[in-house]
């Protein structure tokens, strides 16, 4: 990274002795003036080390954890060894001593990663900025990415080049959505959700980090997409006139029945005189009251004759299921039965295994 101000880590060598502030740092093979000013002590650092910020006299390509030496006095025989920890401190910050920051840059790669990303917070960081900041290598980097995945310490948005987002951002960006979806209902209770370009635009997070979050909170019954792009609380209702509760009660009716495996959208809009926004809002009205599920590609089924389904799989006494036995199971085409095995997936009633299904 290319720069002018560092903070290292050096040990105590004896007695405490007096650094000129003008020194000679030493690395690879060149000589750079800097001033040195000693950071006041942290009780992370053990007895014999101390923090030292570092002023260089132009600027230079100095990377974290990198090993340099300090010449105090031109003539010095033993230079002082230091150790770079962040060499992209903040020019002046009253906090930065206090924070966790520079104690994690202290400790492994892991704990250096976990500390740019949590600087970066709900934006992520990339590949290039990890780079810069440590020269590590892209293989060592997606190593040590996989890793932290793997513990539950991150997720990675995408491998080349590496897009990674701390698993610790992700669950502060998912709190702070619903604290905004509440108070946006209690402001607005006629309203069926906020667009998700808007939560964008209020959270200025990338469409990727969004749409992770939105269906981490979907999956978990946090959230429900009233239509398409308008997320809301679940447990919000959404005021209907006699007209609509009597539809609702016939929509209702009918996907108990199967019939939406017979007619489609653009047919129910026309039988029941509705707008295709009016019917979405009813049948997300049922969404939300548990009352249907709704599949990735919009299959909806009754929320009784699934768990129907469920029971009759799990006492089926097999431990997989072929698409062919799913289909006599549940009297459904191939169209169908395809995305509601998908949908029990998501639920972990079920996992694919090549062309069966594992009962779970």
């Amino acid at each position: 990274m290319i720069t002018r101000q560092a903070v290292a880590l050096v040990r105590k060598e004896g007695e405490e002795e007096v650094w000129p502030e003008n020194i000679t740092l030493i690395f690879d093979k060149k000589k750079i003036r800097a001033r040195a000013k000693f950071l006041p002590p942290v009780d992370w650092l053990s007895p014999d080390e101390r923090l030292i910020w570092l002023q260089l006299n132009k600027p230079a390509d100095i990377f974290w954890k990198e090993k340099i030496k300090i010449l105090r006095r031109s003539d010095e025989a033993s230079p002082a060894l230091a150790t770079i920890i962040d060499p992209s401190p903040p020019p002046d910050n009253k906090k930065y001593l206090e924070a966790p920051y520079l104690r994690m840059l202290a400790g492994e790669a892991r704990d250096m990663l976990l500390a740019l990303l949590r600087l970066k917070g709900t934006k992520g960081l990339r590949e290039k900025e990890i780079v810069d900041f440590s020269g590590l290598s892209s293989e060592t980097l997606l190593n040590l990415a996989q890793e932290m995945e793997f513990r539950g310490l991150v997720k990675i948005l995408g491998f080349r080049p590496l897009f990674l987002i701390s698993q610790e951002s992700l669950n502060f960006l998912g709190d702070q959505i619903l604290a905004f979806l509440k108070r946006f209902h209690e402001k607005h209770p006629e309203s069926l959700g906020v667009n998700v370009e808007k939560l964008r635009k209020r959270f200025r997070v990338p469409r990727l980090i969004l749409n992770l979050v939105l269906a981490s909170l979907k999956k978990n019954n946090q959230i429900i997409f009233r239509e398409k792009d308008l997320v809301s609380l679940p447990e919000v209702e959404i005021p209907l006139n006699p007209e609509e509760r009597k539809i609702l009660a016939e929509l209702e009716e009918m996907c108990y029945r199967g019939e939406f495996r017979r007619v489609s959208l653009e047919e129910l809009k026309n039988r029941f005189r509705l707008s295709r926004r009016s019917l979405e809002k009813l049948l997300s009205h049922l969404v939300a009251r548990k009352k249907i599920f709704q599949s990735a590609d919009g299959f909806y089924i009754h929320s009784h004759w699934l768990e129907e389904i469920i029971a009759r799989l799990r006492s089926s006494g097999k431990k997989e299921v072929t698409i062919a036995e799913f289909k006599a199971m549940t009297g459904l085409s191939r169209k169908y039965a395809i995305p509601l095995l998908e949908l029990l997936d998501k639920m972990g009633v079920t996992r694919r295994k090549g062309s069966l299904r594992e009962i779970l």
